[in-house]
């Protein structure tokens, strides 16, 4: 039985995602931006929910992976935030996990990969072990091997010459500014410790 496509509504975090909404009180169905285009889908048209499924199944799995495709060409992603973005986009769960799983089958994304070059990106950048493994966890990344990446890229032995560097030259003129730049390196990922240990080292300094 025909039913009417009363409207097509934006939807998603980044507002990629589209939901079609029917006039025969069903859920509406919810697709990529894309697949609207691919189909020519409009307010008004009459069609069976049938028809349509068929359709949206010949093309989201192909659409989709042009999608990952995009994404993978801006940087890196981790098997979860890829995951994540093609639902955010409108995808169907069973297809967005079957694209990358796909893509990981090929290591188009690799999560050791990913989280390697996440960790020295941000290491170079300033940002202390705690604010990292928060990131990677974030983008879905398994401790286990957050850990090991921090093994392999983090030394503890040169943490606190980091922090220093993280402040840029800023010096506290009080014990007010003192704690500021310690807020300020704990903000950025490092540990209380380290971002007192950094302070030292330049009170040291200022001293001799």
């Amino acid at each position: 039985m025909c039913t009417l496509l009363e409207r097509i509504e934006t939807a998603g975090p980044g507002s990629k995602a589209r939901r079609l909404v029917f006039d025969d009180g069903l859920d509406p169905r919810l697709t990529s931006a894309a697949a609207v285009k691919e189909l020519h889908l409009e307010p008004g048209m009459e069609l069976t929910r049938e028809t349509l499924e068929d359709s949206l199944k010949q093309i989201e799995y192909t659409l989709a992976r042009e999608r990952a495709l995009r994404l993978l060409g801006y940087r890196e992603h981790s098997s979860s935030e890829l995951r994540r973005k093609l639902l955010d986009n409108g995808y169907p769960a069973d297809v967005a996990a079957a694209v990358t799983d796909r893509f990981v089958d090929v290591e188009l994304v690799d999560d050791r990969r990913f989280a390697l070059i996440w960790t020295r990106s941000r290491l170079a950048a300033g940002y202390g072990p705690r604010r990292i493994e928060q990131e990677l966890t974030q983008r879905g990344i398994d401790p286990i091997l957050i850990e090991e990446t921090f093994a392999e890229t983090v030394d503890p032995a040169t943490e606190v010459a980091r922090a220093r560097d993280a402040l840029r030259g800023r010096v506290a003129a009080d014990r007010a500014g003192r704690d500021k730049l310690v807020r300020r390196l704990v903000s950025r990922g490092f540990s209380l410790a380290v971002a007192l240990g950094a302070l030292e080292v330049d009170e040291d300094a200022d001293c001799c």
